[in-house]
């Protein structure tokens, strides 16, 4: 019995020692603001999980623990700030920057997370805490923490989502937890602007936005229908605690004006039931504006909107016919608009939507003196490739429409926010390559600029839907594995957020997290798969995409099959500089064109492959899954094959078309014949599409208006109506004219041309302004040098490429041409790739798009 007291005692004692003496001293600079406060409470919480004793203090001198955390500010008079002076390299000057050091203090192994400002510190703390998760015991917590010094490589990291529909808005608006989950996964990975765009295409709703939380003295008729004095006060008051939440975690905030006033048309989203009926708003539509009214209301309304929400941090403002204004009130009304900011708001960031902004509007907002940025979208509205396109397709190569258009002048007066209009794309399968965003995150410092915006998955959720309706799920309940939908997308929210940071990010981050969520077997194996997978997606946009299908709103390239073969053969894709259309092709093989651009047959190839890959990764990972099997694996193969289905779908679908261009060139039957067998292959992927996509999805997946929304067994019955039509094609069909004989659709071996070709090319990125530009590049192929052509272009978006033959030197293999000075536009930079071909007939474009931006910039030097 003694024995068993002595025992007791003894861990008694040990118990009280162990809480008197902490395995961990926190300390903290006396004062932290509340953003390092949320990193300091996901770094004790990461503690506490794995049962390590703490104390949290502000001073060296008192520290107990075994081992020492240390935290702070990288410059002043604490504690980070003393033991960094002692080493290097040190922490830059510059807003989010941080370093996470390993030291020793007072004999003691010691940590030290600190950063230039309290969002550097809340990034150092947060990787310290995601890393402590991933030990294996209390004994090694800090085995996997690694020393970093940093700084954000782009400035700005934006998050975008719409407000389309009430009741999707307003159960995620209400929801606190629901945002408490969603802005700390933004701060995990370092986004730090979240963009709510009011308006667009919503039928009437928050057409303007401002009757959503208040109505405006003198203008009684204005108002949302339906909406009462308290759920404004309720709008109001939850917009401003989301906006601190956010800005508790480092995140800043952009409200949008996307509708002035409602009338309809494109506004109404495609819905017929939410047209336009002149004094007869419907209970979520904004009646009483009027031409009459509009500009001195909207006046008032902005006015008391930055003194109700001041904590606002910057302003998305549109101002072309879409945002319900006619042509002849923009100037007017954008004007009044600017005039307003500066008598209301003056130091708030005014962010203006590229389409539809001209000149005069430009040099007004210079004049005024306003702070503005401008905001084009980076791929027309949907997600191309990871570089602003070569040539944009001629439908809007005049407009602002489509990307910069003729904006990247100089002198400049203004930076860029890189939009990329992914929601259009990227609507609801699993999407994460951290190459592709590296590569974005480059092109994101495009005329000296320092920022993107992308778009949230899911983000045209219940658009043109009823704004009473209750949202539908996703995929069906028995599927589901996460509590908010967005919880699904968790390794598209890293790659963007923290590859923007730091294009170096250690890959680790999303290693362990496959590792925790499919194991250490098969989780390797599905991440390099979704890599890969992502892939499909923009090659199809760029390369054989019909252009009609630009809207956001109005095209799914996951879901759609992109039309009939009569519309999809007529498409060119949408960088007509780097892709041939399938026409070109048809052309190249009737013997009337050569061309060094990707030939659809290649594109063919290079997604076959991809395919290929896909599948084989695929089942790979089913055999090694093992019991780690669970319902997220389950979805996410599903996406995998349909992802993989879909690139076979249009790796067959493009032999289809070409050969379909040789019959109109042509009128022989046997290439209508190709294209039908062709379609007819290609029908049968898209069965393959809706086999891997079984039940798990909902039935119908309301993404947008109608035909929009639905299921991909609809497209498929459409599909094949769409071969008996080309059978009847064939039936009816009668020669117009001479018949010639089409040459047969040659399928291409290989996804790629580089390999065709050796290139030496010493890029040209400085001139003065004035002087001609001289360039020259070393090109080989084992078959022989046809020829080599310079094509080049002002940075403007407006203008074709020029061809310049490059001529060989008398170096070996070096070709050479140059740009004479009158024919270069000081006004902008220059740009130039170049066109190869062999004499096997392969062509080829350097820069290589699968590698790198396929062009290069010639940046002017000007005095």
């Amino acid at each position: 019995m003694r024995r068993f007291y002595y025992v007791i005692t003894l861990v008694l004692i040990s118990i009280t020692v162990f809480a008197q003496t902490p395995a961990v001293s926190i300390i903290t600079d006396a004062q932290p603001g509340p953003v390092a406060l949320q990193g300091l409470a996901k770094l004790t919480k990461a503690l506490e999980a794995k049962h390590i004793s703490f104390e949290q203090i502000t001073s060296t001198q008192n520290a107990k623990g075994r081992q020492v955390l240390i935290t702070g500010l990288a410059y002043g008079n604490g504690a980070a700030a003393s033991i960094l002076k002692m080493s290097k390299p040190a922490v830059a000057k510059t807003s989010e920057a941080l370093t996470i050091r390993k030291t020793q203090w007072q004999k003691k192994p010691a940590l030290v997370m600190s950063g230039y400002d309290d969002k550097g510190i809340l990034y150092a703390l947060l990787d310290v805490a995601n890393r402590i998760s991933w030990s294996t015991g209390p004994a090694n917590f800090l085995q996997y923490v690694k020393e970093v010094t940093s700084e954000p490589y782009t400035k700005e990291r934006g998050l975008s989502l719409y407000t389309m529909n009430r009741a999707y808005w307003e159960s995620r608006f209400y929801d606190e937890n629901y945002w408490t989950e969603y802005l700390d996964m933004m701060a995990q990975n370092r986004f730090n602007m979240l963009e709510i765009l009011f308006g667009y295409e919503n039928g009437g709703f928050m057409a303007p936005c401002y009757p959503y939380f208040f109505n405006v003295e003198g203008y009684p008729d204005v108002k949302m229908e339906g909406i009462t004095a308290e759920q404004q006060s309720r709008n109001l008051a939850t917009m401003k605690h989301l906006i601190k939440m956010a800005h508790d975690r480092g995140i800043a905030v952009r409200l949008s004006t996307w509708d002035h006033i409602y009338r309809g048309a494109v506004q109404a989203g495609g819905n017929p039931a939410f047209e336009y009926k002149p004094g007869q708003p419907q209970s979520f539509q904004v009646g009483g504006l009027d031409s009459a009214n509009i500009r001195p209301y909207t006046k008032a309304a902005f006015a008391k909107f930055v003194k109700l929400i001041p904590e606002m941090d910057a302003l998305l403002f549109k101002t072309n016919n879409e945002s319900g204004l006619k042509d002849s009130e923009l100037y007017e009304f954008s004007m009044n608009f600017f005039e307003t900011v500066k008598e209301s708001a003056p130091n708030l960031m005014i962010d203006i939507h590229g389409k539809g902004l001209t000149d005069t509007l430009i040099h007004g907002a210079e004049k005024l003196g306003i702070k503005f940025r401008i905001v084009p979208k980076f791929w027309m509205e949907q997600m191309g490739l990871p570089f602003s396109p070569t040539h944009v397709n001629r439908e809007d190569q005049r407009n602002r429409r489509h990307g910069y258009g003729d904006m990247l002048r100089y002198p400049q007066q203004y930076q860029m926010v890189w939009k990329l209009w992914n929601g259009g794309t990227n609507r609801v399968f699993l999407w994460a390559d951290p190459e592709y965003v590296r590569r974005y995150a480059e092109s994101s410092h495009f005329y000296n600029s320092s920022a993107y915006e992308v778009y949230e998955p899911l983000a045209t959720k219940m658009e043109s839907q009823a704004h009473d309706m209750k949202p539908f799920d996703l995929l069906k309940p028995e599927y589901q594995y996460y509590h908010y939908e967005f919880e699904r997308y968790w390794n598209f929210f890293q790659v963007w957020g923290l590859i923007g940071y730091d294009p170096n990010t250690p890959s680790d981050i999303w290693d362990k997290e496959y590792e925790k969520r499919f194991g250490a077997k098969a989780g390797p194996i599905i991440k390099s798969a979704l890599n890969e997978a992502s892939w499909v997606l923009p090659r199809i946009v760029a390369s054989c995409y019909p252009y009609s299908f630009f809207p956001t709103t109005s095209a799914w390239v996951e879901k759609q099959r992109l039309g009939d073969l009569n519309v999809y053969a007529r498409a060119e894709g949408s960088d007509i500089q780097q892709f041939a259309s399938f026409d070109e092709e048809a052309r190249v093989l009737l013997g009337e064109l050569e061309t060094g651009k990707t030939l659809p047959s290649t594109t063919s190839a290079w997604l076959a492959q991809l395919s290929e890959s896909i599948n084989k990764k695929v089942t790979e990972a089913e055999k090694l899954i093992g019991t780690s099997i669970n319902k997220e694996f389950n979805s996410t193969i599903t996406d995998l094959k349909m992802l993989s289905n879909l690139a076979l779908y249009h790796s067959r679908r493009v032999p289809a078309a070409v050969s379909y261009c040789l019959f109109l060139r042509t009128q022989d039957m046997a290439a209508l014949d190709e294209a039908i067998a062709h379609e007819q292959k290609a029908a049968e992927a898209w069965q393959q599409i809706v086999n891997a996509a079984g039940d798990m999805y909902a039935d119908k997946i309301l993404i947008g208006k109608n035909p929009l929304s639905g299921h991909w067994k609809d497209e498929l019955v459409l599909l094949n109506k769409g071969i008996e039509r080309l059978k009847e094609q064939r039936a009816n069909f009668k020669p117009n004219g001479t018949v010639k004989t089409a040459p047969r659709y040659k399928s291409s071996a290989d996804g790629e041309n580089s390999k065709y070709f050796t290139i030496n090319h010493q890029a040209v990125n400085n001139i003065p302004v004035g002087q001609p530009i001289t360039i020259k590049i070393q090109v080989t192929a084992p078959a022989g040098v046809k020829w080599v052509h310079l094509q080049y272009r002002a940075v403007n978006q407006y203008k074709d490429f020029e061809m310049l033959p490059m001529m060989l030197t008398s170096q070996k293999d070096v070709y050479q041409a140059t740009i004479p000075a009158e024919n270069i536009d000081t006004r902008y930079d220059l740009m130039y790739l170049v066109e190869m071909m062999d004499n096997n007939g392969k062509g080829f474009i350097y820069p290589d798009l699968n590698k790198e931006t396929p062009y290069k910039v010639v940046n002017l030097t000007r005095k």
